[in-house]
């Protein structure tokens, strides 16, 4: 782990522009502002330096702190914003997917099971992340929608849906990784209601 992260930080230094007379002109801002006499002792020089490099060394961490970005999004959090995006009001104008595929970069999952009428839309922001969703209509007004999103920076996802979901507010949710992508369904009612639109060897039933 230290030499990973060692690595990591090297070749952010080597990466991030940094002004070549940085230590300069850090040092000669503490020079003006602590206005030494000219009798300055070689001690007050190897401190005065000492503080210079370790302020340079201080940018470029937090530089490359920055260039790390957010941390790892877990299981737990993208389903629960996907439920919060689906109660929020999913039932927006899609196009049919009988008429207009959608972009072969966020095709439906191996385990969905097609479903006749579903519709799908482009999705911007969804976990920072760009997509589709899909919606996958159900029996007596029921409903589902699955998310398909970028999977960079993705922590302790599953390849496959659960076989027994997160339920919450009427739904169940679900997330997993599968070719590069972050998929996230949530249905609108029971597991077994769930279970229906899976095509799994042993979906839930109850």
């Amino acid at each position: 782990m230290r030499d990973s992260f060692d690595t990591r930080l090297t070749a952010a230094f080597h990466d991030v522009p940094v002004p070549p007379d940085l230590p300069e002109r850090l040092l000669a801002r503490l020079v003006a502002e602590q206005s030494p006499s000219p009798r300055l002792s070689r001690r007050w020089w190897l401190v005065a330096g000492g503080l210079v490099t370790a302020a340079a060394a201080s940018l470029l961490v937090a530089v490359w702190l920055g260039i790390q970005g957010q941390p790892p999004i877990s299981a737990e959090y993208a389903v629960g914003e996907a439920i919060q995006s689906f109660a929020a009001g999913f039932e927006q104008s899609g196009y049919s997917l009988s008429k207009k595929p959608a972009p072969s970069g966020y095709p439906l999952s191996q385990w969905i099971l097609p479903i006749r009428g579903t519709t799908w839309r482009p999705l911007e922001g969804f976990l920072g992340r760009r997509g589709v969703v899909y919606n996958l209509p159900g029996p007596a007004g029921v409903s589902a929608a699955l998310y398909v999103v970028e999977q960079d920076n993705v922590s302790d996802i599953g390849t496959e849906p659960e076989q027994h979901p997160f339920t919450t507010a009427g739904c169940c949710a679900s997330a997993w990784r599968e070719g590069g992508l972050l998929y996230v369904l949530v249905v609108q009612g029971d597991r077994a209601t769930y279970g229906r639109y899976l095509n799994l060897p042993r979906s839930p039933l109850a």
